[in-house]
């Protein structure tokens, strides 16, 4: 992490590389511990990116209903770009992250889903909801593990983190009328980083490329943007909203900075709390995701579980 630490530059496109090649020593050094937890593929659906990996902790986290606890973990990729597999050398990323949390006791599901240019708004967020009503659907296909044990999953304990663009598919999952009118309950929802809305003063990536493409024109993409999606619940549906936790790097881009101020003020105006964050020490934008399991860096992802486990234990009383 000292090197993530003292690097000043924030500019995703210039910390991406220099990101992953920093943990990817690390993480192969650690490969034979990470690789102990079970992973299984599975497709959700009939699209090529319709696939999604389980991960089975050895020690699960037991819910009031005696079952597992999931949690879905959505990446980001800027809506043009992400693999919940990698190719190398950087496959150990999101293999570190399942294992970290299944590691925790949750059975950890990472999906893919469509991207620019095959997805148009809302695809992708159609994609992860679809892929976590096929796991509730399909618990017996996914509860047992090749080694023969068995981990019944409970679906009124299911969790979504999402990073950067994946948490904008899973904002927008869950406060899109025709998306969150069919989306199983969720017990909490964990928004990593992501974009509240788009025309920030001195930014343009909103104006061409993969937003422009997928969110659509600027007016188009005021409408669909989370923060409008949110303003537009009423006082019923902002109470009916899973619980939120609020995640992001000490160290991210000014405009994420300037719009993860903006979902504080939102979040409590409406819910009449101040949501609870999370900050990466140390950390930038990159970072957090593949700093777990590598023995640095990877406290943030504690104070996440605890959240979960804090929710999980909220619930023997609701």
């Amino acid at each position: 992490m000292d090197i993530i630490a003292k690097n000043p530059e924030t500019n995703i496109d210039k910390i991406n590389l220099f990101t992953l090649s920093a943990f990817v020593p690390i993480l192969d050094e650690r490969r034979a511990e990470i690789e102990k937890i079970e992973k299984r593929t599975f497709k959700y659906g009939q699209r090529h990116r319709h696939n999604l990996d389980v991960y089975y902790p050895d020690l699960p986290v037991l819910t009031p209903n005696a079952k597992v606890p999931v949690l879905f973990f959505v990446y980001g990729g800027g809506y043009n770009t992400g693999s919940r597999q990698f190719p190398p050398p950087y496959e150990m990323g999101y293999r570190a992250l399942g294992s970290f949390f299944a590691q925790r006791g949750f059975i950890t599901v990472i999906p893919d889903y469509r991207l620019v240019p095959e997805a148009r708004f809302p695809a992708a967020s159609q994609d992860i909801r679809d892929a976590i009503i096929w796991v509730k659907d399909n618990a017996e296909t996914i509860r047992s593990s090749s080694t023969g044990s068995t981990q019944e999953l409970d679906p009124e304990h299911i969790f979504v983190m999402g990073h950067s663009a994946g948490a904008a598919h899973v904002k927008v999952m869950t406060m899109y009328e025709e998306l969150r009118k069919t989306l199983p309950p969720l017990r909490g929802v964990i928004w990593n980083a992501g974009p509240w809305f788009f025309d920030v003063r001195g930014e343009s990536f909103h104006t061409s490329g993969p937003v422009r493409y997928y969110f659509g024109t600027p007016e188009q993409q005021r409408e669909r943007e989370p923060r409008t999606l949110w303003n537009n619940l009423t006082d019923e549906e902002i109470q009916a909203h899973p619980e939120i936790l609020l995640v992001q790097a000490e160290r991210e881009p000014d405009w994420l900075q300037v719009t993860g101020l903006e979902i504080m003020k939102d979040l409590k105006r409406r819910l009449g709390r101040e949501p609870k964050r999370i900050i990466g020490a140390g950390h930038n934008h990159v970072s957090p995701n593949w700093a777990l399991c590598s023995g640095q860096g990877e406290q943030w992802g504690h104070e996440v579980t605890e959240w979960m486990k804090e929710r999980i234990v909220a619930s023997t009383g609701s």
